[in-house]
């Protein structure tokens, strides 16, 4: 008995918030673009993954974090000059957890396994070092 009376109120409730409902139109005008992105546009992410990350026994990521991606490895440097025009992006899913030691920063930590992190991991640092060796790598690939 005390189920139909709860359950009851409940459905009056859905029913009453549906009665209020209101249609609302969206018109879109398409007169005017605010980007283009032209026919040949590839975007490339690099993500933070340290070799540490696994999943189900796996750890697929290996050395292809932007902390530890071998910069001067051949094969990277023709696929990403053969892509040309080639947009890379600096990010992921620890990007939030970076650290940048810029300034008056003086701990540089590595990311590490920690189960209270986000997604298991805790601060992570990218060095002022690491920085120019991705723009200088930028720079060279085009």
């Amino acid at each position: 008995m005390y189920f139909k009376f709860t359950f009851c109120p409940i459905i009056l409730l859905l029913w009453a918030s549906l009665s209020f409902a209101q249609n609302v139109n969206v018109v879109i005008h398409g007169a005017a673009s605010i980007a283009k992105t032209d026919d040949n546009f590839v975007c490339v992410t690099l993500d933070w993954w340290p070799a540490e990350k696994c999943d189900y026994n796996q750890c697929p990521w290996g050395k292809a974090g932007i902390l530890n991606l071998d910069l001067r490895y051949g094969a990277l440097i023709n696929a990403i000059k053969a892509f040309n025009p080639l947009r890379i992006k600096i990010g992921g899913s620890l990007q939030d957890n970076v650290v940048y030691k810029v300034g008056e920063v003086s701990s540089c930590p590595n990311f590490m396994k920690r189960e209270d992190g986000l997604f298991g991991f805790s601060q992570g640092c990218l060095s002022m070092e690491r920085w120019d060796q991705l723009n200088r790598f930028f720079n060279h690939t085009g």
